[in-house]
């Protein structure tokens, strides 16, 4: 029987020997985001979201699905520990498109190493950074074009900010206060049940690639160049086509029992805004 570690690395196509260094580090959390996608299909289906080990191994190693931030963080940190990386989770507000910062309700993780702390995050979505990014206020860290930095706040401890236009614009915050499993669990059900989070009324899905990502939104699948700075857009209306590109797109592939939830919900996704379709 395949340990969990082997699991893991088979899952995101790892090859290497993982050593608790910044050279792994940065590898798994880049195959991570191209490999299991960010998606909250489940969620939306009205099934809610279990955290415990065993949930997140049958679900994003053994049936090959996808998960959101609990999920995803929480299985890259499962694999953290493995390996001997100094890590802790912990809790971060969103501010991203929000009038007011959200609730502490996004799980990321912080490593040690090298005499730094690391944020490591794979599961923020289509904003999502493709390796950690070093806990150094005001310093830039470019990736593939995309600018992300740090900056201090009294009230909220660090700003995420992502330099969009010619604009920073705040991405979530956080205070160094390692979080509990109980605090997982809370604001897990929170996102997961919480009939006025956007988590329950609309589909949201991304998956790196190597020439950037491909995110969801509904009805709207994008392809996102960073290399060549293009977006090719695609919007379905069809349940059985939509199936087909959550899987060639995402890697998302449903089981009959999870097509058949999802479908009961389908028709009660937004329409595509003008100019989508």
């Amino acid at each position: 029987m395949k340990s969990f570690l082997d699991l893991y690395c088979e899952r995101i196509g790892y090859a290497g020997t993982p050593k608790a260094d910044l050279e792994t580090l940065r590898e798994l959390h880049l195959l991570h985001l191209q490999r299991i996608p960010y998606e909250n299909i489940d969620v939306f289906s009205l099934q809610g979201v279990r955290l415990e080990r065993e949930a997140l191994i049958e679900k994003m190693l053994m049936r090959r699905r996808g998960g959101y931030c609990f999920e995803q963080n929480g299985l890259f940190g499962m694999a953290l520990a493995e390996i001997g990386f100094q890590f802790r989770p912990n809790l971060a507000r969103v501010h991203r498109d929000r009038p007011a910062p959200g609730g502490r309700t996004h799980h990321i993780n912080l490593v040690k190493l090298e005499g730094a702390t690391w944020v490591c995050d794979v599961g923020f979505g289509g904003s999502a950074y493709r390796c950690p990014l070093i806990l150094e206020p005001d310093t830039e860290t470019e990736q593939m074009g995309e600018r992300y930095r740090f900056r201090t706040s009294y009230e909220h401890g660090f700003f995420l900010e992502k330099n969009i236009g010619r604009e920073w614009e705040p991405q979530y915050t956080f205070k160094i206060d390692p979080a509990l499993p109980i605090d997982m669990a809370m604001a897990n059900f929170y996102t997961s049940r919480s009939a006025d989070h956007v988590f329950l009324n609309a589909i949201i899905g991304t998956r790196m690639t190597e020439r950037g990502r491909v995110t969801l939104r509904d009805h709207t699948f994008k392809r996102f160049d960073l290399i060549e700075g293009t977006v090719q857009r695609e919007t379905l209306m069809d349940f059985d086509t939509y199936i087909t590109k959550l899987r060639d797109h995402l890697g998302i592939e449903l089981n009959d029992d999870e097509k058949r939830r999802f479908r009961d919900r389908f028709a009660t996704l937004a329409g595509p805004k003008d100019g989508e379709r």
